[in-house]
């Protein structure tokens, strides 16, 4: 997919349209010049600390029969106190900035939640089809971690999003649960601990075999300017990418919250945040930066964007349709992605129907929910934490009690993901089979007759006027 026609791409005061969504280039965007070199950036710092951790499991390993599966977090609270490095690590794990305000950031983790609908359906379909799958250097690791296999694909955006979950949990103090010693606070630790996995893995690989990765076109696996996209799509693709694409529209306050929170998650994986997300203003124009220099639709992201539909198409209970889900991402992500993705699934007036079906639900919902006093707003936001938390992380069907984020999916030289089905027999188009759609559907079909009576009510009080 071409993405930049115009010879001056970043001249100021340019507009640029992506999908939907309009920007004006400013002072505050990132020039490609500045972006470039940090693809050859990385946490040298997890990645040293890797070592010595996988030193340490080897030294435990070998006094043990059969050898056990190493939980590089543990050995990093008993063996950081006798280590340079892996001290330094922990310091740095254990600090947190002074810009952190707890109850900024307890107010964050609640946006998630109030806005729960729209975010799930924004995550899934811009964030995974419009974000992950558009840029290239994230989907040369994905495609060689063979996380992207529909055997182990669903698994995976669990796991993603456990660490959504646990970082917006506010069941508990915020500073005793994000903050140094907290769940989310050692999750975002096994995150980046998988991250320094995947990147040492790849470089060896690339080492010994020619081809494999090109670290010249694509940087470091995992580097920096991917884990700056990274927390942009989390905080900040919900606010202009997501939400207002189907009707829903944070507060200013609700923005500053939310992407305050991430920008210390950042902090725990090692993202430049001061630069990038210091301010919703600059969190913004870093977003729409990425969006400029990073999206770049390759055949892998086609690979990977057909195993991700075919993940999701008729995935019990909801069983929902792959024409559904094209027509979300078209709307959310405009055709040009979509088309350049190879969607070809051919919806139907009736899955665009009950995709504005959707948006106006979750509209009312959110102008709903931001009417009611407080009180009720926390029982509807505890509502949705207790649902998802069990639905993911504790149920048989999702994480079982959680993920530890182990390296499972290890690249291999001789893996490659390729177009997969998901192996589930599909389902008639009818209604009846499609809960979530006939639902949607009969939204879109009860505003249409709303939208008829007030028309004709309309029409008849000016004929009686005149």
């Amino acid at each position: 997919m071409e993405k930049q026609t115009n010879p001056e791409p970043e001249r100021l005061g340019q507009c640029h349209t992506h999908g939907p969504y309009h920007y004006t280039w400013s002072k505050l965007h990132w020039p490609k010049s500045h972006l470039e070199p940090l693809r050859q950036e990385y946490d040298e710092l997890g990645s040293a600390a890797l070592s010595k951790l996988q030193e340490l499991s080897r030294t435990q390993t070998s006094s043990t029969s059969p050898p056990e599966q190493t939980d590089l977090l543990a050995l990093l609270k008993q063996h950081h106190p006798s280590d340079h490095t892996l001290s330094a690590l922990w310091h740095e794990l254990n600090t947190v900035p002074e810009w952190v305000d707890w109850a900024q950031l307890a107010r964050g983790q609640r946006f998630f939640y109030r806005y729960a609908p729209a975010n799930l359906m924004g995550f899934a379909l811009q964030g995974f089809v419009g974000e992950n799958s558009a840029a290239a250097g994230v989907v040369e690791v994905l495609t060689r971690t063979g996380g992207f296999s529909t055997r182990v694909l669903f698994r995976r955006l669990l796991e993603t999003f456990q660490l959504v979950l646990q970082v917006t949990d506010f069941s508990s103090l915020v500073d005793s649960h994000v903050g140094p010693g907290g769940a989310a606070w050692e999750t975002a630790i096994r995150v980046r601990l998988l991250h320094a996995s995947v990147r040492n893995r790849i470089l060896k690989l690339a080492s010994t075999k020619d081809g494999y990765f090109d670290t010249a076109k694509y940087g470091v696996p995992v580097n920096t300017l991917d884990s700056i996209h990274s927390i942009s799509t989390f905080c900040c693709n919900h606010m202009w990418l997501q939400l207002p694409q189907q009707g829903v529209h944070p507060s200013p306050q609700e923005m500053a919250d939310y992407i305050a929170l991430w920008r210390y998650v950042g902090y725990l994986l090692a993202t430049p945040t001061d630069e990038y997300f210091s301010t919703v203003e600059r969190a913004k124009a870093t977003m729409e930066s990425m969006l400029m220099h990073e999206h770049q639709i390759t055949q892998t992201a086609v690979v990977l964007g057909h195993n991700f539909v075919e993940c999701l198409r008729d995935l019990p209970p909801f069983n929902v349709s792959a024409q559904f889900i094209e027509a979300g991402s078209r709307m959310m992500n405009g055709d040009e992605v979509c088309d350049a993705l190879g969607f070809d699934f051919e919806p139907s007036w009736y899955h665009y129907a009950s995709w504005r079906g959707h948006c106006w639900l979750v509209r009312a919902l959110a102008a709903l929910q931001q009417s009611m006093p407080s009180g009720v707003d926390e029982i509807i936001l505890r509502w949705w934490r207790n649902t998802l938390h069990g639905a993911v992380i504790q149920s048989h069907a999702g994480l079982a009690g959680g993920s530890k984020m182990d390296f499972k999916y290890v690249p291999r030289a001789d893996q490659m993901t390729a177009k997969e089905v998901n192996g589930r027999s599909r389902l008639p188009r009818s209604p009846l089979y499609r809960p979530v759609e006939a639902i949607y559907l009969a939204v879109w079909f009860s505003g249409v007759l709303v939208m008829i009576i007030v028309a004709a009510a309309l029409v008849s009080t000016l004929q009686q006027l005149t």
